[in-house]
């Protein structure tokens, strides 16, 4: 003969009782969801920095481009000025900040296929900004010929080019989310107008 247990009128009525259901579920998800939310908030912050920057880089490059009589490098030369600029075409995202987040690099180098010795780098600029950027060197060679060759035709002086590389420092307002810090890069090119090399006044570098 089979047992039966037989709780308690109360017990049984509590085991019923659905009541405060719906805000432990809410409880449980509501971190969740808060995850999920920002996280896709950060997602679309870091796309839009990074397209930023592209425009950005793209600027710097058309803006070098059209210097027909040259340009100066350093802080206070024409080269400074645009790296000025295009910290404001950064906004809203921060980016005078000289190391850590918020640093924005730029190297420019010129590049022009002459008929004797190939692809030369004619100059080089990496600390016109606040924040001195990495140096390209023979990368900005492999940037115009790979994996598009920019320079297809040898002449005196031949096709010339302007290597734009841009980056900057993004870090996440959510630290839980992207706790390190990104280093964003863009490159952009520009033919000189008239196809002729811009030239830089020295120190170019």
């Amino acid at each position: 003969m089979p047992i039966r247990l037989r709780l308690p009128q109360r017990l049984r009525g509590l085991c019923r009782d659905t009541r405060g259901t719906a805000a432990m579920e809410f409880a449980v998800v509501l971190p969740i969801m808060f995850t999920l939310l920002f996280g896709i908030y950060e997602v679309v912050q870091v796309v839009r920095a990074n397209m930023q920057l592209a425009n950005t880089a793209t600027s710097i490059a058309d803006m070098v481009a059209q210097q027909s009589a040259g340009v100066t490098s350093g802080p206070a030369g024409s080269l400074g000025n645009f790296c000025k600029a295009a910290r404001m075409m950064m906004a809203p995202f921060p980016a005078e900040a000289t190391s850590g987040p918020g640093t924005f690099s730029v190297a420019i180098a010129s590049l022009t296929h002459y008929t004797a010795g190939g692809v030369t780098i004619d100059w080089e600029s990496d600390g016109s900004c606040k924040a001195s950027a990495t140096r390209l060197g023979a990368s900005a060679t492999s940037l115009a010929t790979s994996p598009t060759n920019l320079l297809p035709n040898a002449g005196s002086p031949g096709d010339s080019i302007i290597v734009v590389q841009a980056s900057y420092r993004y870090l996440s307002a959510i630290q839980y989310v992207l706790p390190l810090p990104l280093v964003l890069k863009q490159t952009a090119f520009a033919r000189p107008r008239g196809d002729q090399p811009i030239t830089c006044t020295a120190p170019c570098s």
